[in-house]
């Protein structure tokens, strides 16, 4: 099995970076850099490392970056392609056991089970119900695999036939909503989604998360922030979205990002982000938000 680990950059903590990048290595897969730093400062440690590294120069966003290292990854023979986030946190023993169930040549997609690096909850896995609303999926507590309809993209793992079969991340929403999309397009396709329990892997939600008892606010910076309220709306434009859903996610965005804004000192940037992820949404617009300080 030909194993390929694309991993998206920016502005990455070396330690952080050459942590998973030697968990992966141990397992004898091949490893992918993408920076999407303005100002890449990786040459040397991917060098040092022996990964490939391809530099984009500028912030592409999450989307176009994965697409290039997916087309690289599948040039150089991948049969099957791995995503992760920067700062994910993985054991040596991650790759073998997460890809246990895919059989090559078959598309198929399969995700750890996430835990909360700060607080250790565990992350809900979702499907679809008969209204097409994501409802939560009842975890029995043990190791067997279990189908799902909606996935994170750091951690998953997907054969090349899948990308055949479906294509490409959407370039369009830049971040957010970018493995949601993808999910549903897979779920169109009849392409199976599963969660392996036995592979555990750490994952991080925004900057902070805050419980508030009904419902867990997960805190993003602004331009974030914005990202998520304004693709919520090219969401519900998408043809494999159901309508409640798309119409629910809106709504969620809008709210939760409402509630970020009394939590946040910088109050001001935040509000102008909404107001402008808003109007940018109802008027389609896409790709990355120029008029911006990323910093």
């Amino acid at each position: 099995m030909i194993v390929y680990c694309v991993i998206v950059c920016y502005r990455p903590d070396l330690e952080n970076l050459s942590r998973i990048c030697t968990a992966l290595l141990f397992s004898k897969t091949k490893v992918i850099l993408v920076d999407n730093t303005e100002k890449s400062y990786i040459n040397n440690f991917s060098k040092d490392l022996g990964v490939d590294l391809i530099i984009l120069n500028e912030n592409c966003g999450i989307a176009k970056a994965q697409n290039i290292g997916i087309k690289l990854a599948i040039e150089k023979g991948a049969e099957v392609i791995v995503f992760f986030d920067q700062d994910s946190i993985i054991e040596n023993d991650f790759i073998p056991i997460l890809l246990s169930p895919l059989k090559i040549s078959q598309p198929m997609v399969v995700s750890p089970m996430f835990y909360d690096k700060e607080h250790g909850f565990r992350f809900p896995s979702y499907n679809l119900n008969k209204f097409g609303l994501l409802k939560e999926i009842d975890f029995k507590g043990n190791d067997d695999i279990y189908a799902v309809d909606v996935i994170i993209s750091s951690g998953s793992a997907a054969t090349k036939e899948v990308f055949d079969i479906v294509g490409l991340m959407n370039e369009d929403y830049f971040i957010d909503f970018v493995d949601t999309e993808w999910s549903l397009r897979c779920r169109y396709k009849g392409i199976p989604i599963i969660v392996n329990p036995q592979a555990k892997m750490i994952h991080t939600i925004g900057d902070k998360s805050i419980n508030m008892y009904f419902m867990r606010l997960f805190v993003h910076n602004a331009i974030r922030s914005y990202y998520k309220v304004r693709n919520s709306f090219l969401f519900l434009r998408n043809e494999n979205v159901p309508l409640l859903l798309g119409v629910k996610e809106i709504v969620s965005a809008l709210v939760h990002n409402l509630l970020v804004i009394l939590f946040v000192e910088e109050k001001n940037k935040y509000v102008m982000s909404y107001f402008s992820a808003v109007r940018d949404g109802l008027l389609n617009r896409k790709g990355k938000k120029i008029e911006h300080n990323e910093n």
